[in-house]
C-alpha cells in the first residue's frame, strides 16, 4: 500500500506511537478500552479480515511474551 506511519495514523484516527506499537507486537502499551477496535481499524485501512486477525491476537494475549511463536518481526 505504501503508506508511512503519519499517513496511517491520519487516516485511522490512532495515534503513530500505537501504531507502531501494534507493527511490534507490542499490544500490551496499547490501553485495553481500545486493542481491540485500533486492530480492527488497521486491518479494514489494509483491505485485511479482522477475524483471524483479532482471533490470533486473543490467543497471543493470553501467552507470555517470551512464549509467542509469531512475532511482527516474522510473520
Amino acid at each position: 500500500m505504501g503508506l508511512d506511519i503519519v499517513e496511517i495514523a491520519k487516516r485511522t484516527c490512532i495515534n503513530a506511537y500505537y501504531l507502531r506499537a501494534m507493527e511490534d507486537g507490542r499490544f500490551s502499551i496499547i490501553p485495553k478500552v481500545f486493542d481491540r477496535g485500533y486492530l480492527r481499524i488497521y486491518a479494514n485501512l489494509l483491505h485485511l479480515d479482522a477475524k483471524p486477525l483479532l482471533a490470533l491476537y486473543e490467543q497471543k494475549k493470553n501467552i507470555p511474551a517470551d512464549q509467542h511463536l509469531i512475532t511482527a518481526k516474522s510473520a
